[in-house]
């Protein structure tokens, strides 16, 4: 196979969310094991603009505009004229789809018929929320379905994030399990400034929109900590934006030891993440929740920050029992006893950067599966 591998998705290069990092950190074991990486993904700017283009300051990511209308979105999930392009412009030998629509996969291989590229496919979520029009959301469901169902039956070549899924297409002909990886070189895990403000800190960090998350629980339960000395951080979420998504939790939200950040860089989130007494996230032991692996994990994991998480997909294969808390559900009882566990334990300090998640541990698995 032609050493260049084009990865497409709807990420928003080159760093804005956890598909981004995601792909960009497979591609590091990719280039690694001798194959380059192009990417194509999805443009956040609202200007309209025909086709690709290069992101600047970078020399291998495109972008496209995000489709406006439905009939733009119907037919850009058809598309595969920029794929087309880009395989031809590198001479790549392979596609790889990023969590892309069941008919978007089929019409790539219908492209790409009696050609020796091999399209693979990057799995890392089974998920029917979307927002948008009826057609749209009615479309989701029907593509949940068969990506769940159906996958290892329509592709030969499969990346999977968690156990969950690798059971599920065992049957795949060429299949590897890749969680969430880090580049720990990276400046960005080594930015840690040391807070002596004698406050215990918890962080959350995400955006709880599609009942993905239960910020909600963590919320309530911080708030019956009689401890003047705590503090909640909350990145990625304005205190309007909490209210608007938990109305019966206003009051709550105007407890003075809560701080909400709102959106920021994924930088300036590790820093914050790295300088936290305690990292904590939520989220119901449901199908998609097991079937993905939390990106905040592994970050939380990869700093040393103690972490306070609920028992879902593949963490308790890599939780470090003396430091973190793995709670067998949501209930706001259940985490305020390990918040309050932990601000008894008190500050333990960041540990050593930890190497689990680093790509360069799955280098080989990378080359033998593009082999």
């Amino acid at each position: 196979m032609n050493q260049t591998v084009i990865y497409v998705g709807e990420f928003i290069l080159p760093d804005k969310g956890a598909a981004a990092n995601r792909v960009v950190s497979n591609a590091k074991a990719f280039n690694e094991a001798g194959y380059n990486t192009v990417f194509l993904g999805a443009s956040d700017s609202k200007e309209h603009f025909e086709g690709i283009r290069r992101i600047p300051g970078t020399e291998n990511m495109y972008e496209e505009a995000h489709p406006e209308s439905s009939m733009q979105w119907a037919k850009h999930i058809f598309s595969t004229g920029s794929i087309l392009r880009l395989v031809t412009e590198y001479n790549a030998g392979a596609v790889i789809l990023y969590n892309l629509p069941v008919v978007t996969l089929l019409a790539v291989k219908l492209a790409f018929r009696g050609t020796k590229i091999r399209i693979m496919y990057d799995c890392t979520e089974w998920t029917a929320f979307t927002d948008g029009s009826l057609p749209k959301r009615l479309f989701k469901k029907f593509d949940e379905f068969f990506v769940r169902n159906f996958l290892h039956r329509f592709c030969g070549n499969i990346i999977v994030i968690s156990s969950m899924m690798q059971n599920k297409y065992k049957k795949c002909k060429n299949m590897i399990l890749l969680p969430p990886l880090v580049d720990v070189k990276d400046s960005i895990w080594h930015q840690k400034k040391g807070r002596n403000d004698g406050i215990f800190e918890f962080c959350f960090a995400g955006v709880p929109d599609g009942n993905k998350e239960s910020l909600d629980s963590i919320v309530t339960a911080f708030c019956k900590i009689n401890d003047d000395k705590t503090r909640l951080r909350i990145i990625g979420v304005t205190k309007e934006h909490f209210v608007s998504l938990y109305p019966s939790l206003k009051n709550e939200a105007e407890d003075e030891r809560i701080v909400f950040m709102g959106k920021l860089s994924h930088k300036e989130t590790l820093e914050y993440v790295a300088d936290c007494d305690c990292y904590i996230f939520i989220r119901p032991s449901d199908r998609r929740n097991n079937a993905g692996f939390p990106t905040k994990f592994a970050e939380g994991y990869t700093l040393g920050v103690p972490v306070i998480a609920t028992d879902i997909s593949d963490i308790s294969m890599y939780i470090d029992g003396t430091r973190d808390v793995l709670l067998p559900d949501c209930s706001c009882t259940a985490v305020r006893n390990a918040m309050e566990a932990k601000i008894k334990e008190g500050k333990t300090g960041m540990a050593d950067i930890r190497t689990t998640f680093d790509y360069r541990n799955y280098i080989d698995l990378c080359k033998n599966f593009l082999k």
